[in-house]
């Protein structure tokens, strides 16, 4: 009977990412916006071992001023709904920009609403309210492991800082979302239990986690990336945390396509990529670019603002984003979830060999590890 459910419940999702994938399609051909990332500074406070754009060594100078930030989000807002569209702020760290809370004073008074992501170091109680002032709502606070493996990836003894600093957030009752986001890694995997108490005594609203990815700086750390016994166990404790319907809601990030088996039981939809068809963004110096996770690429820009219209852009633009990756890679023609998965997400996809880096599919299919797992069982 078990395995009867268990079939009926995958066909169910086949049936919706079926749709989904229908509904991809249609974006493709009349791509909607919902999403815009402005990379606010490539300036850091520290430098950690996993940071996919390795911002340290971007340059600068070239950064957007306020000015060129406010005229850009003048013309956007007439030419997209305010409502519509959230904006993100990263990094960098963001909070390292001067003028930050001026430009965003400008959105909220557009119309805007807006989160941030940071590493929480600077979040200050005067900055709380500033962001509280400015019509931010979310926000996603990094811990990455209890407090020895969140200082080594950091590369910095900030973990009780960070601790506090969320608390503080939380106390200010000024946010919709407060959001908890850890990177999992091979040291710190084992903590997960550990961690989800720490995370529900601190009250924030959500957890999110994801895998360390063969992106940036972190290409260098091979040491920390999952095995495919790591990644089942990441997913299969987030699917237990969701079943069990513990207090703060656990999710699995957009990295990666998985399979039926943990397809929307990790996080609350069916995976799928929105970049260049949801998602865009405004790098530091004014590049329209699509994903702000994907590794920087000349051939992935779409334009600049400083000299060029976003709209056009956003509608003329970002082409190859606009079709089925997967039909490139004959790794992925030859795949049955090929039409879900769609060559999975773009910031993991090898650009030059037109191949996935990482594919949880072909990690839990693999005959040697469908073996190890009956043996194990």
């Amino acid at each position: 009977m078990i395995e009867q459910n268990s079939s009926l419940n995958i066909e169910k999702k086949q049936l919706l990412m079926v749709r989904l994938s229908e509904h991809i399609d249609e974006l493709y051909r009349k791509p909607r916006l919902r999403n815009l990332f402005w990379e606010a500074t490539v300036q850091c406070n520290l430098s950690c071992l996993h940071c996919g754009s390795n911002c340290n060594n971007i340059k600068h100078n070239d950064s957007l001023t306020g000015k060129e930030m406010r005229t850009f989000l003048y013309h956007f807002a007439n030419e997209f709904s305010a409502q519509e569209v959230m904006l993100h702020i990263t990094g960098g760290e963001p909070l390292l920009r001067n003028d930050l809370f001026d430009v965003m004073r400008f959105a909220a008074d557009l119309g805007f609403i807006w989160g941030i992501t940071t590493n929480g170091i600077l979040l200050t109680e005067n900055v709380i309210q500033e962001m509280i002032r400015t019509n931010c709502r979310t926000i996603s606070v990094s811990l990455d492991g209890l407090k020895d493996t969140h200082n080594m990836l950091r590369g910095c003894n900030c973990f009780n800082i960070v601790l506090n600093n969320i608390r503080n957030l939380v106390d200010s009752k000024g946010f919709s979302n407060i959001q908890v986001t850890t990177v999992v890694h091979k040291e710190n995997i084992h903590e997960l239990n550990n961690l989800l108490s720490l995370i529900e005594e601190l009250n924030v609203d959500s957890w999110r986690l994801t895998s360390i990815e063969p992106i940036g700086r972190a290409k260098k750390m091979e040491q920390l990336f999952l095995s495919t016994d790591d990644y089942h166990k990441l997913l299969s404790f987030i699917k237990d945390c969701r079943q069990n319907r513990i207090k703060i809601p656990v999710s699995f990030g957009c990295s990666h396509y998985t399979t039926p088996e943990y397809e929307r039981d990790i996080r609350d939809h069916y995976f799928f990529c929105g970049t260049g068809i949801i998602t865009a963004s405004i790098l530091h110096n004014g590049d329209i670019y699509v994903c702000p996770d994907v590794e920087r690429k000349k051939s992935l820009l779409q334009g600049n603002i400083k000299i060029d219209n976003f709209s056009e852009v956003w509608f003329t633009g970002y082409k190859q984003f606009r079709k089925r990756r997967d039909l490139l890679s004959q790794t992925c023609i030859d795949c049955s979830d090929s039409f879900f998965c769609r060559g999975d997400s773009a910031h993991s996809w090898d650009f030059e060999m037109n191949i996935p880096k990482c594919c949880l599919k072909k990690l839990f299919t693999s005959t040697k590890y469908i073996e190890k797992r009956v043996d194990t069982e």
